[in-house]
């Protein structure tokens, strides 16, 4: 990584991050996404991946992953939308410079033979994108042709680094003006295995709205067979979910079955997605829905930043707000499940404010952060804290 000299201290931060992150465990998992014409449509996978452990958080910064198909049920594995994200991270006030961003090269299939898929993507520039334990990262999508309508159940095996050595999550640093790469270890989350087109679950609808400051979700289904339990999603940008919640399922049913579920964070938008779990631990994934709030109040607290964002062993941390109100309000911290772990009272003026929270209760982790006056809310924010 090229770092700026005069930029002493950040360069110092990014080194040790580096030095932590050279020892990531990394997961990768397949999400199949749901097909409307069974006979006609091809099969689209998502390929996301997260870091295994809290103590392994790292930055990603390339990615060949290596895996196996069935050629009688899939054929022709292209890639259909590289999902890859660019982000920045900055551990102190500075300007936004190269060395901040992860920038990633076009995702290809080099190296893929008969039913064996190469999936590589190349960092561009930059760090690295960040990676934590508990959300997904989306990489990309990948789509097959269905060969056999008669038999459609798949299966997609991962070659994990000992079998196949150019199986590789992890990081590209420079060692004494050299580039070399670190090779993280990997805890596969699992192999994919399932039916095309008998799904156990047939999900009439999925829908949501806004209503005094939470976010109603319901769903009905027509039928269900072994189903185990629905698994709701959160994201603030449709990439990046994290579970907030489960709903039993009825297990097996030949009639409508409606279910619901609140999420008392409401956001200026938020998105959500529903996995149902059979009794037997496979799953699947159903359409993504968006929920435009008028809960946050732009016009009275516009929440500008939260920083320093990741937080390296920090005390406190600071939030900018820009408000047209004088009053008390309230500084919420949840954690991806919606879990509210601290409320910090302060008071804020006309104009910009810095406000200040404690961080020191805080494990290593991804929380939201939102402020709360007297009738509004201001949009959620999302920071990582990172292990000292």
């Amino acid at each position: 990584m090229k770092k700026n000299p005069t930029l002493f201290l950040l360069a110092f931060i990014a080194f040790a991050l580096n030095i932590h992150a050279q020892d990531g465990q990394s997961d990768v998992r397949f999400v199949q996404e749901p097909r409307v014409n069974c006979s006609a449509d091809p099969v689209i996978f998502t390929i996301e991946v997260k870091a295994a452990v809290p103590e392994a958080e790292f930055f990603m910064s390339e990615q060949n992953y290596r895996f196996s198909f069935n050629g009688d049920v899939l054929d022709n594995p292209t890639i259909v939308e590289e999902l890859t994200v660019s982000n920045y991270i900055s551990p102190l006030e500075v300007p936004r410079t190269a060395q901040n961003f992860a920038f990633f090269s076009t995702h290809n299939l080099t190296g893929s033979l008969d039913t064996v898929v190469s999936y590589n993507v190349e960092l561009g520039g930059g760090d690295g994108y960040y990676l934590t334990a508990d959300e997904w990262t989306q990489v990309g999508r990948v789509q097959f042709d269905v060969m056999s309508m008669d038999s459609t159940c798949y299966d997609l095996e991962w070659h994990s680094q000992s079998v196949f050595p150019s199986t590789f999550v992890g990081e590209v640093y420079t060692d004494n003006g050299i580039d070399a790469r670190s090779t993280t270890d990997e805890n596969f989350y699992g192999n994919a295995s399932g039916c095309l087109c008998i799904l156990p679950v047939e999900l009439i609808s999925f829908t949501g709205e806004e209503r005094n400051c939470k976010n109603h979700l319901e769903w009905e289904t027509a039928t269900e067979t072994n189903s185990d339990y629905f698994v709701v999603e959160r994201s603030l940008d449709a990439v990046q979910f994290n579970e907030i919640g489960r709903v039993d399922a009825a297990g097996n049913s030949q009639q409508n079955v409606m279910y619901n579920f609140v999420d008392s964070w409401a956001g200026a938008t938020m998105y959500y997605r529903l996995k149902q779990v059979d009794i037997d631990g496979s799953y699947e994934y159903f359409n993504i829905i968006k929920i435009d709030s008028d809960c946050h109040a732009d016009d009275v607290g516009t929440f500008i930043d939260v920083f320093p964002n990741p937080m390296v062993g920090n005390h406190e941390a600071f939030v900018k707000l820009f408000a047209n109100t004088s009053e008390t309000v309230h500084i919420e911290v949840v954690n991806v499940m919606g879990a509210l772990l601290s409320e910090t009272r302060t008071s804020i003026s006309d104009g910009p404010n810095l406000l200040r929270f404690p961080t020191d209760n805080l494990a290593p982790g991804t929380y939201f952060i939102r402020v709360r006056g007297d009738g509004w809310f201001s949009s959620v924010n999302k920071f990582v804290k990172l292990n000292k």
